[in-house]
């Protein structure tokens, strides 16, 4: 994979299922459109790949979704998960 930092956005609002961004270096995915994970793949198969074409990009997604592990799966997701600050509560004794 090429080591140019892309960001990876949820975007719940778009339109499409997911989209790349070459010169802002974004990737957009729509979890609310579908299959999330065949989507990740997909859009990060676009960012290393960008001169095939939708139908090779389309065939290649499908192949490597269907060889993914569990662990493997849970990875391509945890790109995307937002990372978000823990609650702390105080508890107080008396």
């Amino acid at each position: 994979m090429p080591k140019d930092k892309y960001r990876r956005v949820v975007d719940r609002k778009m339109k499409d299922f997911g989209e790349i961004d070459y010169g802002k270096k974004k990737i957009r995915v729509n979890p609310k459109k579908g299959d999330l994970l065949n989507t990740i793949i997909h859009e990060e198969l676009h960012r290393t790949k960008p001169s095939k074409n939708e139908k090779s990009i389309t065939k290649e997604t499908k192949k490597k979704e269907s060889n993914l592990t569990v662990g493997a799966a849970i990875q391509w997701l945890n790109k995307y998960r937002g990372k978000r600050p823990r609650r702390v509560s105080e508890v107080v004794y008396q």
